[in-house]
């Protein structure tokens, strides 16, 4: 069950970041049957009471996911339905099956793909209760932002343009690894690299007890250092290049906050060992400085052309902002954001915006405020868990300290874009945090596996 639920993370990238009804469907199909299995595993076993996230975060996103249901129902007063549904009543008149949705298929759709996202967070979240189990997947994570990271910079160095994956499409000239939008990459590619830095800190920052070993010198010490780090820091050089090249602003910067946040953590949480520690950190730092003084002058450049008063999203947020006022407590529908926002898009562009480019004003227009509220706590109560056992673990507290700033990471950058809304971007995620709340329990009440891969604090 491990191996699949890891393979279907690595791989949903690779068709177009699962962005297309086929492969989102073939993913929440997997998930359902991997979800099948471990529940028949744990019937099997005689485990009837598995560990479970606190409850009133599980409550809060049902809470949401019921709501999504009564937004589909036709049972709801006429009142509460969808504003278009009267003038679609007047032109064609009875029957219409009016609702608060303005198309339960696409409600439908977007609630099973949530469903989805949560059952990858629940079965991370027992497979992580493992100490072996949750290095291996961080480190699955890991490699895989190596190898997309790898194919991304050999086509834009080489030229290569993979029509197999775009078609005939003619893309800028950015790294985008195997999504269309450069933008979803650097969030996909930055998460990977907060499970590269979580892996190499366990790998070089946990201390070997060898007895019977004459002390090193000063000099010894870096060499060893130097040695064992060097093929880690060598990855991480490739995924930060990776990173910059895609040109992304607002991923580059949630990606950094991310990075700076996580290192922080590594850093404060480790005062015993603070030298060792800083001294990873400091590598770490300099191997993605290096990457961003060589790689960084297009990026350098957008960013200095930018200007934020300019910039048509604002106006895009204004139009929402417009719809979350007249209808706040229902909401037009989950995932019909590109249909309802018709009725207040007023901007003059040659296109139509069908995504808010903002996921909390989105899901605040589609869900109404207090389901949206519901499901915003959620997600902080997570990143809350995280935070709380990066402190409260005496080891593995690297796993939370990750979780942490992988909610960072997201939650800075769903305020200008809609990377979590990419299936591939919201797998990896729930993956993430699934392993971090799981291992953010104290030592003394989790399970633990018989291998060592965490600092003791």
């Amino acid at each position: 069950m491990a191996f699949g639920l890891l393979l279907l993370v690595v791989t949903a990238p690779i068709p177009l970041g699962s962005n297309r009804e086929w492969s989102w469907s073939l993913c929440a199909v997997v998930v359902a049957l991997l979800g099948l299995l471990q529940f028949s595993g744990l019937l099997w076993s005689g485990r009837t009471r598995p560990r479970t996230p606190p409850v009133s975060l599980v409550f809060l996103f049902l809470l949401s996911c019921t709501w999504v249901l009564i937004q589909v129902a036709d049972i709801t007063p006429a009142s509460w339905h969808h504003p278009l549904w009267s003038m679609t009543l007047e032109t064609l008149g009875p029957p219409v099956q009016a609702t608060v949705s303005l198309s339960t298929t696409d409600s439908g759709t977007a609630l099973m793909r949530l469903l989805s996202y949560g059952l990858v967070f629940a079965l991370a979240f027992q497979l992580g209760q493992d100490r072996k189990m949750a290095l291996q997947i961080i480190s699955w994570l890991f490699a895989a932002g190596l190898v997309y990271s790898i194919y991304g910079l050999w086509v834009y160095w080489s030229g290569y343009q993979p029509e197999w994956l775009f078609g005939d499409r003619r893309l800028p000239h950015d790294v985008r690894g195997t999504f269309i939008n450069r933008n979803h990459f650097a969030t996909w590619q930055g998460l990977t690299l907060l499970t590269a830095i979580a892996y190499f800190y366990q790998r070089m920052a946990k201390p070997e007890v060898m007895p019977y070993t004459v002390p090193q010198s000063r000099d010894a010490r870096v060499e060893t250092f130097i040695l064992k780090s060097w093929k880690l820091l060598t990855a991480i050089l490739v995924m930060v290049t990776a990173l910059v090249l895609t040109h992304s602003r607002a991923g580059f910067a949630s990606g950094l906050a991310g990075v700076m946040v996580l290192l922080y953590l590594l850093d404060h949480r480790a005062p015993s060992r603070r030298g060792l520690s800083r001294t990873t950190i400091v590598a770490a730092l300099f191997v993605a400085s290096l990457a961003f003084y060589l790689t960084s002058e297009v990026l350098l450049d957008r960013i200095n052309r930018t200007e934020i008063t300019s910039e048509e999203r604002l106006e895009v947020f204004g139009d929402v902002y417009r719809g979350i006022g007249d209808n706040t407590l229902l909401g037009f529908g989950y995932g019909t954001f590109a249909d309802s926002f018709r009725l207040y898009d007023d901007i003059e562009a040659p296109v139509h915006y069908d995504r808010a480019h903002n996921s909390w004003l989105e899901n605040l227009f589609e869900l109404g405020v207090p389901a949206a509220l519901a499901l915003f706590l959620c997600l902080m109560g997570l990143a809350l868990v995280c935070f709380r056992g990066v402190y409260r673990r005496h080891r593995d507290w690297v796993y939370p300290a990750t979780g942490a700033a992988a909610s960072v990471l997201v939650g800075l950058h769903a305020m200008v874009d809609f990377s979590l809304q990419i299936p591939a971007v919201a797998l990896l995620y729930a993956c993430i945090m699934g392993v971090a709340c799981a291992q953010s329990n104290s030592s003394a009440g989790a399970q633990r596996g018989h291998g060592g891969s965490g600092m003791d604090g």
